[in-house]
C-alpha cells in the first residue's frame, strides 16, 4: 500500500532524525507532519486507492517509530475527508462515491459563488498580491502538463479566493469541498483523452483577479461559475460515461 516509499521519506535522517518519544513532542509532532504529508500526496495522487485498509501497527513497524504520530496523521487526514476512522475498524482510505457527485458539485458551485463574491467586497491588498502569485504558480503547473501538479495549482489559486472572503468558516469548508473532489478530478484527467495543455484557464483567473480587485461582486461571482462549467461538464462526462458511438475506430489495428 505504498508504506515502503514513505518509509523510506519518513527515515532519511537528514529530513527527519530520530524518533525517539523521549525526545519531546517536538520529534513527534515532526513526524506526524511528514506521515501526514505523504499519506495526503499518495491519497490525492491515488497511488493509494480509495478503501485501501491503513493499518498503524504496518506503519509503525515499518517506519521505526510510535503509533502517536501516525494516528495524529491519520485523524488530520480524516478531517480533510480524505480517510475513513471507523471504531474497531481502523482507517481506511475514503471512498469515491461516483453517486453523490451531483449533490457535490451543486454545493461546491454556491461555496465558491459566495466565496467569490465576498472577496470582490472584502479583500485585502495581500489577498490580490497572494492571488497573483498563484495565477503565475498555475501557468507553470501548466508547462508541467502533469494532472497531480495543475489540480493542485488550481486548489491553491482557489483556495487564496476562499481566504479572501472574510468568512474563515465558509472558506474553510469550500477548500475542504475542493480538496475533497481532487481524486475526481484526477480521474476524469487520466480518462480523457484531452490535451492537457488544453486545460489553459490562466486568463480566466486572471478576470476573476480583476473583477475582484475592482469590487465589483456581481462579475466575480459569474465568472467563478463559468470558470467552474469545465470542471462539472469533465465530472458529468466521467460519471456517466461516454457513449460508444463517440468512439472512432478508424485506423484500428488487430
Amino acid at each position: 500500500m505504498g508504506s515502503k516509499t514513505i518509509a523510506k521519506a519518513v527515515n532519511d535522517p537528514d529530513e527527519t532524525g530520530s524518533d525517539d518519544g523521549a525526545l519531546g513532542d517536538g520529534v513527534r509532532q515532526s513526524s506526524g507532519q511528514k506521515v501526514y504529508t505523504l499519506l495526503r500526496e499518495q491519497i490525492l495522487s491515488l497511488e493509494l486507492a480509495p478503501n485501501t485498509e491503513l493499518d498503524e501497527v504496518q506503519f509503525s513497524r515499518e517506519l521505526g517509530f510510535s503509533r502517536t504520530p501516525i494516528r495524529e496523521a491519520l485523524i488530520r487526514l480524516a478531517s480533510d475527508s480524505l480517510v475513513v476512522l471507523a471504531p474497531n475498524r481502523g482507517a481506511r482510505v475514503a471512498p469515491l462515491d461516483l453517486d453523490q457527485v451531483p449533490q457535490v458539485l451543486e454545493a461546491l458551485e454556491l461555496y465558491e459563488r459566495a466565496t467569490t463574491r465576498w472577496a470582490a467586497l472584502r479583500r485585502q491588498p495581500v489577498h490580490l498580491a497572494l492571488l497573483e502569485q498563484r495565477n503565475r504558480e498555475f501557468a507553470v503547473a501548466c508547462e508541467t502538463e502533469d494532472p497531480r501538479v495543475i489540480v493542485e495549482a488550481n486548489w491553491a489559486f482557489h483556495d487564496a479566493i476562499n481566504q479572501a472572503c472574510g468568512n474563515k468558516y465558509l472558506a474553510a469548508d469550500c477548500s475542504k469541498m475542493l480538496r475533497g473532489v481532487m481524486r475526481l478530478s484526477l480521474l476524469a484527467f487520466r480518462q480523457s483523452d484531452a490535451q492537457l495543455s488544453s486545460y489553459d484557464v490562466i486568463e480566466q483567473h486572471r478576470e476573476m483577479i480583476e473583477a475582484i480587485r475592482s469590487g465589483n461582486a456581481d462579475l466575480a461571482e459569474e465568472l467563478v461559475y463559468q470558470h467552474s462549467d469545465e470542471f462539472r461538464d469533465r465530472m458529468k462526462t466521467f460519471v456517466a460515461g461516454t457513449s460508444t458511438a463517440d468512439f472512432s475506430l478508424v485506423g484500428r489495428r488487430g
